[in-house]
């Protein structure tokens, strides 16, 4: 599809001929290159003579040293008249008397330049007559800011923050080492967990990790949903390099004009007065090559969105044949009836399973509402395996019990991060001397109650809670070959089995067993789900309401006050804080946005993955969209300040329709500047600079440091806190957030379209392998089996080929050759070209991607249940919410001597 693009755009270029011929405008008489315009031989203009420029005036001619400065004559009527003056208050105001101030540098009379001004003296001195609201006057004219004592205390604020941070730094950091075996242990079981190797058939060694050249566009080392997350992310920088090269190409071949419009900047008002002209001129001349390049772009990247949907979709397919899995031999079972604990569920439902569809059932798997009980259990399973860790590799015997450091930091992170009791056990499990022990913790913690004392012991009664818990509506039945699955689903047909009343359905599992959150399989009813997603959709706009408080007010609020007159713009500081203000609130969104979908309880890692991306991906589109408004609102002022004028020498200032006001090309020019400076780096690039060491080198030294340092945290307690990165889907929101942003350079001139798109690759490719880093050394091991993320993004897709398409209309508006409508109805037929687009993208891959897919069963229909391949990546016992199964029961009655009952 890229090479597709480059050529078409190529060709496109040769075309050129078949254009209609535009009239010559001012600027060709200076020469086919747009450099031209920057040097001339122009003679150096006489004091006191006005003179108007056009785009064919030398945007570098400087005034005789006798009168060096250029005055704007605003009174004549006349458009971009300036002249010569003496470098002196009162020659200035005899031309303008808004603009006394005489400043050399520049080479302009000026208004005085003082930040929070709003009327200037008429003293031909930077002084300030009336500040702005929020300022007042001192006495040497200036103005001061009103407010600082509130700046002051938010510094003062994240000053105290940073030595809090510094000093638990310090803390930690002069603790001696008590505790290097519960270190060693933690780190090896992070090693064990993480995205390892099948093992070798016969081999008696443990598995490897996968080798760091291993290919993951073709290897799903974490399940087939990565491997589609990868080819995505190899699409997209393919893509973005192929825009790039286009639009050099194309620019190479017609005019390298297209190179530089929009990117020349002006300081003063006469050289805006000759690079409006020239722009404008230029962009005019050179539109067809800009509709054109994106109506191929258009078309070519939707053709190619929807052949690459294809190539996923037969990838998908492929894998799924050529392997077969724990899914391949799963029917899922829905309307279970509610039964309790006490009834043997699994042998009576496989009986009457294999009754109603002749065919031999391995096992069943039912699913148990044990969400009131899921922390009890897990740490039971847990402080069990510790033991069974503890007889098989035991620790060195001490001398005497290390003591326990009692810094204030320490005692917090015994606090925060310490469990409830450092050994749990089944009831009746629990040592004479332990019961005495708890007994004292008891009279402690009623003394007193405020502290939070780490038990030594805990009892849980497991026997009583596995007979209390209720079945869920769904179960999952193992039968012995796919073949034999699929004859039990289309046995139970439409009519189902009848169970204790409830008719049962089957169907075949779509999902691994390790991409099954057990724990929310009670939440079945449609208007829970509902409401949980109404009420998680309302969390997140009070996250972003917060956002929006604290990070992006302050910023907007210094942005809009800022003084942008004669090209004063606010220096590194403020860019730098821009770009922290949006990695601020994507990170924000990134938590929130996690602890919604989480709350939602879906049964199903997938489809918890698709509501956290796609909400991800509309907070972040919120962000920029606020991003956008700023930058228009600033760039607005900017030229505002610049008294920038359209190119009928219309002010800025008076133009009363927005679009009017976006189309001229001061505000394209500027609006392309802030849109790359907004997209690179502070969108592509330096959120994902700071991504390695905020989440995974700064939480990994500093839970080394804690663990080592506190005795306590041994066994399960120091696995979590050492335990490695939890991989998500995420990635794909911030793919797609990328690629909206890049197309909406296609609004504004042509200057900034190679820096935009390489920028996009160049930022993509770093994500790419740093991602790929992640995944084989970095997570811990998982299983995305479906492809339901990845055909959520595919149709995100839609949004940047809708931008694309609004683009064409919005270009092409009174050109020769198309339509010409008023500025409000382009607007509307944007709109309408965008939606128009999403309604066609839906419906090919809806329906056109399906019929290209791959058609056959898969090749080991006969393979029995036990002999399966284990999915790929598959989740270790300790992060798996897996109280379903006999053998877990067992493990959890065996120590209570009572009969094993499945969870």
């Amino acid at each position: 599809m890229q090479l597709t693009l480059t050529s078409a755009l190529l060709a496109l270029a040769l075309a050129r001929p078949f254009h209609d011929v535009h009239p010559t405008l001012a600027v060709d008489l200076v020469g086919r290159s747009p450099k031209a315009w920057l040097k001339t031989s122009a003679t150096p203009p006489k004091c006191h003579d006005r003179k108007v420029v056009d785009s064919n005036s030398d945007k570098f001619l400087q005034c005789p040293k006798e009168c060096p400065i250029y005055a704007d004559d605003r009174a004549d009527g006349v458009d971009c008249n300036f002249e010569c003056v003496e470098a002196t208050p009162k020659s200035c105001s005899a031309v303008n008397p808004k603009e006394p101030v005489p400043d050399v540098d520049r080479g302009i009379c000026r208004a005085c330049i003082i930040y929070g001004c709003k009327t200037c003296t008429t003293e031909g001195q930077d002084t300030c007559a009336v500040c702005s609201s929020g300022y007042r006057v001192t006495a040497d004219g200036k103005c001061e800011n009103a407010n600082m004592l509130y700046w002051y205390a938010l510094f003062a604020v994240l000053g105290l923050v940073a030595v809090f941070i510094v000093a638990w730094i310090v803390d930690i950091a002069v603790r001696p080492v008590v505790n290097s075996e519960g270190l060693k242990g933690a780190l090896n079981a992070r090693s064990r967990s993480k995205v390892r190797m099948p093992k070798a058939s016969g081999s008696s060694e443990g598995r490897e990790l996968y080798p760091l050249d291993t290919n993951l566009l073709k290897t799903p080392v974490a399940g087939i949903g990565v491997q589609l997350h990868f080819n995505f992310q190899f699409f997209l920088i393919v893509w973005a390099l192929a825009i790039g090269l286009a639009w050099l190409l194309l620019a190479l071949s017609v005019d390298d004009a297209l190179l530089i419009l929009g990117t020349c900047r002006a300081k003063t008002a006469r050289q805006n007065c000759i690079l409006v002209a020239w722009g404008f001129e230029t962009q005019q001349r050179l539109m067809w090559t800009k509709i054109d390049f994106v109506v191929v772009a258009y078309i070519l990247t939707f053709l190619g969105c929807i052949a690459f949907g294809i190539r996923q979709l037969r990838i998908f397919q492929k894998v799924d044949m050529q392997n077969s899995t724990h899914k391949d031999y799963a029917a899922r079972i829905r309307n279970l009836p509610m039964m309790d604990g006490t009834e043997p569920v699994e042998e009576e439902l496989k009986k009457r399973l294999e009754e109603a569809t002749g065919q031999k059932v391995v096992g069943v798997s039912v699913c148990w509402d044990f969400q009131d009980y899921e922390d009890e259990l897990l740490e039971l399973i847990e402080s069990k395996l510790v033991e069974k860790d503890e007889k098989l590799n035991p620790m060195p015997l001490t001398t005497e019990d290390q003591p326990e450091p009692e810094s204030f930091f320490a005692r917090m992170e015994r606090s925060m991060l310490a469990a409830d009791a450092e050994r749990v056990v089944a009831k009746g499990e629990m040592s004479e001397e332990e019961k005495e022990t708890a007994r004292r913790e008891a009279q402690a913690q009623a003394a007193n109650p405020d502290e939070e004392i780490v038990e030594e012991c805990k009892e849980v009664d497991v026997v009583g809670i596995l007979k209390s818990l209720k079945t869920c509506p769904d179960a999952y039945a193992i039968f012995e070959t796919e073949a034999a699955r699929d004859a039990a689903v289309e046995s139970a047909g439409a009519g189902g089995v009848e169970f204790n009343g409830n008719t049962l359905k089957l169907n075949a599992s779509r999902v691994e067993p390790q991409t099954v959150n057990w724990k929310n399989c009670a939440n079945t009813d449609i208007a829970v789900k509902a409401k949980r997603v109404v009420m998680g959709f309302f969390i997140m706009l009070a996250g972003l309401a917060l956002w929006v408080i604290a990070f992006y007010l302050p910023y907007a609020w210094f942005t809009l006050t800022f003084n942008y007159s004669y090209g004063q713009e606010p220096g590194f500081v403020a860019g730098m804080s821009f770009s922290m203000v949006v990695v601020a609130g994507n990170a924000l969104m990134y938590l929130v946005c996690s602890e919604v979908a989480d709350r939602t309880r879906f049964i199903y890692v997938d489809d918890r993955e698709v509501c956290y991306m796609l909400l991800y991906c509309f907070a972040c589109v919120f962000n920029v969209a606020l991003d956008l408004i700023t930058t228009y609102m600033v760039a607005y002022r900017i030229n505002v300040g610049l008294r920038m004028k359209t190119y009928d020498g219309t002010l800025l200032e008076n133009l009363q329709q927005f679009s009017d006001t976006f189309e001229s090309y001061a505000m394209q020019r500027t609006l392309a500047n802030n849109l790359y400076a907004y997209a690179f780096p502070a969108t592509f690039l330096i959120p994902f600079l700071i991504e390695p060491v905020a989440t995974i080198y700064a939480p990994y030294k500093m839970m080394m440091a804690i663990v080592r340092t506190q005795p306590s945290m041994k066994g399960f307690m120091a696995e979590r806190l050492l335990g490695s990165l939890v991989f998500d889907l995420s990635r794909y929101a911030d793919l797609m957030l990328d690629v909206m942003i890049a197309v909406l350079i296609f609004f504004f001139p042509g200057g900034y379209n190679i820096q935009m798109f390489v920028g996009l690759a160049g930022s993509h490719v770093y994500i790419y392998f740093f991602d790929h880093y992640r995944v084989l050394r970095s997570i811990q091991s998982c299983n995305y089996a479906d492809k339901m993320v990845d055909w959520w993004t595919q149709w995100l897709m839609c949004i940047p080929c809708g931008f694309m398409l609004a683009c064409v209309v919005f270009k092409a508006n009174c050109q020769p050759g198309y339509f010409c409508v008023d500025g409000n109805t382009t607007v509307a037929g944007c709109a309408v070209a965008f939606f128009a687009h999403i309604i066609l993208h839906t419906l090919a891959l809806k329906f056109v991607v399906p019929i290209f897919g791959l058609q056959g069963e898969s090749p080991t229909p006969t393979k029995t249940a036990p002999n399966a391949l284990p999915a790929a990546g598959s989740q270790p016992i300790r992060s798996t919410a897996c109280a379903r199964s006999t053998s877990t029961s067992t493990a959890l009655l065996a120590s209570s001597a009572s009969p094993a009952r499945s969870i």
